[in-house]
């Protein structure tokens, strides 16, 4: 970035100014400080909004689930087109494998403890993850990258049931068949199936609350 007196040169205020509000970019990891070297834009921009992102949704209280299910619905449906026409064979090979670990993970019959949970869910982001760089647009990427947080506080409650965990392995199935066979219509309409199985599980367990609440 611009030297502080080029800063205040160009944007007509003063040091103070400038230096609070790199303080708090800095905080925020947009920007970082190099001593004798000067101040860098963060190279990894998806980073300061994941916080800002799972704040967003976690305020949103009980609608938070379904907006977050629509959002995913815009940029996942057209992430699994995209991924049918661009995606390697290497890349798919890459999903497959994070689909089998998760496939090996449910082979665990016993009660999972929190650390396990925690990794299937970090395991099933990088498989989404991994579907978006198919695409080739890193925008796509940076995107899903700051909603991580609030997708995998979504997924806790459902993935603590094996059942669900296991049928969203068939529907990963069922979109890499899709990508693997180059077809982006089929791609596009099995992710739908996916993100809806998605929202029915989060709206099952609320209603298991209530019900519950009420005994």
């Amino acid at each position: 970035m611009p030297a502080e007196r080029d800063l205040c040169d160009r944007l007509g205020v003063s040091r103070t100014v400038i230096r609070e509000s790199l303080k708090h970019l800095a905080a925020r990891g947009i920007v970082k400080g190099v001593p004798r070297k000067g101040t860098f834009v963060s190279g990894n921009l998806s980073e300061p909004f994941i916080d800002l992102l799972d704040l967003c949704v976690s305020r949103q209280g009980p609608s938070g689930r379904l907006n977050l299910y629509e959002v995913r619905s815009l940029l996942e449906v057209e992430i699994a087109g995209l991924a049918a026409e661009r995606a390697t064979p290497v890349e798919i090979s890459e999903l497959e494998r994070i689909n089998c670990l998760l496939e090996e993970m449910n082979a665990r019959e016993n009660q999972w403890t929190e650390e396990q949970l925690r990794s299937y869910n970090n395991l099933e982001f990088q498989f989404h993850v991994s579907l978006a760089r198919c695409t080739k647009n890193e925008l796509f990427v940076v995107l899903l990258s700051a909603l991580s947080e609030a997708f995998k506080r979504s997924w806790t409650d459902i993935h603590a049931h094996s059942a669900t965990r296991r049928h969203g392995v068939e529907l990963h199935r069922n979109i890499l068949n899709a990508i693997r066979s180059r077809d982006p219509r089929k791609a596009r309409r099995a992710t739908r199936e996916n993100l809806k199985a998605f929202l029915k599980a989060s709206l099952d367990m609320k209603e298991n609350r209530n019900d519950s609440g009420r005994v």
